[in-house]
């Protein structure tokens, strides 16, 4: 069976266990042991914390590498290709913004009760930022230097913007393979360089768009390019430390793609399936919580034995905040329902 009809054939599997692998566990939970254990900064906004490749690819990057690559192959995929842009814009809407927006406003409430003035600083009009879901990657790009931003960190703008371009790449593909990649990589490349983007966005869209084109790789190059791609990440590592990792993931996901069948169990069904209902709300919460929990403790007293007790509760307190934030939204769904006329 070739990989696209494993694919095919298990979304769920594909899609699910791979991508909340890779968005709660590679990056929120690298998060949490690099705040709680090395000076409250986070894996995923800085370059210098878990060394895996030459101290040039770091735990953070490598798990936002390999979750953009997914997602670009998971909509590659499961959107159509007749699809309007239209209708795909509001389908990813209807995914990401409700459930952002209920975690906003829990968040943002708490916050204002317990910690009076905490957003004393922002301005009103910024709130259009986020309704938008651009709040954090406002404030982590320097546009703004304070708003209303608490859940969602600057990846959720990354991959939004990612989104918007979905449709013009999915065409650019079907047409071009060779000149949508030349043009991809002569206009990201120097935006990421001269830092642009604040090196938020332009480096990830390769990444995005390499998960697109796997599915159409051919057999033979996808034995062939892992190789290729970790000579590269090497050959690259005294360049820039994102890009060495970017080839890397594409490495690693490529290899990791070619063992999926491996996963073809009953119990590893489950599981994903169960990771995926989950992983979008543990990503929007578990910022909050590393902040709030640490904020409790002197994390430099803390011996390695308590560090990861407090590592353990914290991910217990991620899971559970999660879901009672998907189960939230599940009673005001079913309240609104109930009010519609029949």
């Amino acid at each position: 069976m070739t990989i696209k009809k494993y694919l095919k054939s298990h979304k769920q599997m594909s899609e699910a266990f791979v991508t909340a692998a890779f968005l709660s566990v590679s990056g929120g939970l690298q998060d949490a042991y690099t705040y709680i254990s090395r000076g409250k900064v986070f894996a995923n906004a800085q370059t210098g914390n878990i060394v895996l490749l030459s101290q040039h690819i770091f735990a953070g990057d490598f798990g936002s590498t390999l979750f953009f690559i997914v997602s670009g192959a998971s909509l590659a995929l499961t959107v159509p290709e007749n699809q309007s842009p239209a209708q795909f814009y509001k389908k990813r809407a209807g995914a990401v913004y409700p459930l952002f927006w209920l975690a906003w406003f829990v968040v943002f409430s708490w916050r204002f009760v317990t910690r009076p003035g905490s957003f004393a600083g922002a301005k009103t009009i910024t709130l259009v930022l986020t309704f938008l879901g651009l709040d954090n990657f406002a404030v982590a790009a320097g546009w703004v230097g304070m708003d209303f931003a608490c859940v969602g960190e600057w990846f959720l703008g990354s991959i939004l913007f990612l989104y918007l371009l979905f449709p013009l790449l999915q065409r650019a593909l079907r047409r071009n393979i060779w000149l949508t990649w030349g043009v991809t990589l002569a206009v990201c490349i120097p935006i990421h360089l001269l830092g642009w983007d604040a090196r938020l966005v332009a480096v990830h869209i390769p990444e995005f768009l390499f998960g697109m084109t796997f599915l159409i790789m051919p057999k033979r190059a996808q034995y062939i390019l892992p190789a290729a791609l970790l000579a590269g990440a090497a050959a690259a590592r005294s360049l820039d430390g994102k890009i060495t990792c970017a080839l890397a993931g594409a490495a690693v996901f490529i290899l990791l793609a070619l063992a999926a069948p491996l996963l073809d169990r009953p119990w590893p069904r489950v599981l994903g399936a169960r990771l995926a209902k989950i992983s979008y709300a543990v990503f929007l919460v578990h910022h909050v919580l590393i902040q709030d929990m640490a904020a409790h403790f002197d994390l430099a007293a803390l011996s390695r034995r308590d560090t990861a007790f407090l590592y353990v509760v914290y991910l217990a307190a991620a899971f559970a905040a999660a879901e009672a934030l998907l189960w939230l939204q599940k009673t005001l769904r079913r309240a609104f329902a109930a009010l519609r006329p029949v």
